[in-house]
């Protein structure tokens, strides 16, 4: 069976892997001059390791997942931690009680927390996120935070992208909880190249003709698949700037959230990312910006419009015996890297029985796997 997997970002290559394990014949086309999408890797002027679209750090606590990318690379030993600048103090992230205590307004958030509901109010990602932190800390940390990266207000969004990403911990720990986590030794890009090691690739290529394969594994835009028959679906991008050796505030910290700057969202240097010993720096400055034609497709935008937007679209893809939707563009959803190969293996056996299936039980399955 010949198989066409199109976008070689982090669940295009893992398709292609999985799928060429499972003895099928795949080759990848990448509209774009270089596989990696999001992750890949660049080396700055003063030879440190990068994302252009933002730090990664990869982390999962699946054993098979683990096993997966250690087969393609060895991981550095980094486990991040995030910082946060609130009124000019650096803090940690997440949210801890022992950063509350240090704070004037203590008394008033401990108060707040005591008498919080006991489950969260679903209604929007405003309500979860006050009955889940009260109303100060809220307003401090993640009011002015979520309106600039979603360029909405928060009250407009759904819980899908809050629910479970901040949670209120006792003390100062590392953003994710994984067993394990670490950047690739020799970056995103390599890490990637070995993935696909002998499966034919074409860069520069976004035309495809559909009649030559028998399935294709599509993680490029849903909406623009369809030629955007029932309307754009909405993403957030962002537009990077670079300072060479500038000042870093803790080198505890991979990366520093900047709610209340007037221009960017937040900051990462790949120097403590990518643990080099050295006295350079390359410092990544993140600014959120609409999608406008040249930026990269993002973040989807979880409001109730454009869920019920993807569904439209979900649900004509299932019509189709030949071509699926996969990874974060193709299935409108925030995936994180070890979550994009997870649920690429879980997907492999919906793939493998496409053809049989009628649309209802595709986009059953489908819509199944997106809500685990």
């Amino acid at each position: 069976m010949q198989v066409l997997v199109l976008g070689a970002g982090i669940s295009g290559c893992t398709f292609a892997r999985l799928m060429k394990n499972e003895g099928y014949t795949v080759s990848i086309k990448e509209k774009q001059d270089h596989i990696g999408g999001l992750c890949y890797t660049k080396k700055s002027p003063n030879g440190i390791l990068y994302e252009p679209n933002g730090g990664h750090a990869f982390h999962t606590k699946n054993d098979r997942v683990k096993k997966f990318v250690l087969s393609f690379s060895e991981f550095n030993n980094y486990k991040h931690k995030k910082g946060i600048v609130i009124n000019d103090i650096l803090r940690h992230f997440p949210i801890s009680r022992k950063t509350i205590l240090k704070m004037k307004n203590s008394k008033q958030i401990l108060k707040e927390l005591e008498n919080r509901p006991k489950n969260p109010d679903l209604t929007n990602f405003e309500t979860f996120a006050i009955s889940k932190f009260g109303l100060t800390l809220y307003k401090l940390f993640i009011y002015n935070y979520s309106k600039k990266m979603w360029g909405l207000e928060p009250h407009k969004l759904t819980t899908e992208y809050i629910h479970n990403r901040i949670e209120l911990t006792d003390s100062n720990t590392h953003i994710f909880q994984d067993d394990f986590q670490g950047l690739p030794i020799n970056g995103y890009t390599k890490f990637l190249d070995n993935m696909i090691h002998g499966i034919p690739l074409e860069l520069n290529a976004p035309e495809f003709n559909i009649s030559s394969y028998d399935l294709i594994l599509y993680s490029g835009r849903i909406d623009e698949l369809f030629k955007y028959k029932f309307g754009k679906l909405q993403y957030r991008s962002l537009r990077f700037d670079y300072r060479e050796n500038d000042n870093w505030e803790n080198e505890d910290y991979g990366s520093i959230n900047l709610p209340q700057h007037n221009k960017y969202i937040r900051k990462v240097n790949f120097k403590v990312m990518y643990q080099k010993k050295t006295k350079n720096s390359w410092i990544q400055y993140q600014e959120p910006i609409s999608l406008y034609d040249h930026n990269l497709p993002m973040y989807p935008i979880y409001t109730k419009e454009n869920i019920e937007l993807f569904n439209k679209y979900l649900i004509e893809a299932c019509k189709s015996d030949k071509i699926i939707p996969v990874g974060r563009l193709g299935l409108y959803k925030y995936l994180e890297m070890g979550q994009a190969i997870w649920l690429a293996i879980n997907m492999l056996p919906l793939i493998k029985k496409w053809k049989i299936l009628k649309p209802k039980s595709r986009y059953s399955e489908i819509k199944e796997l997106l809500n685990k």
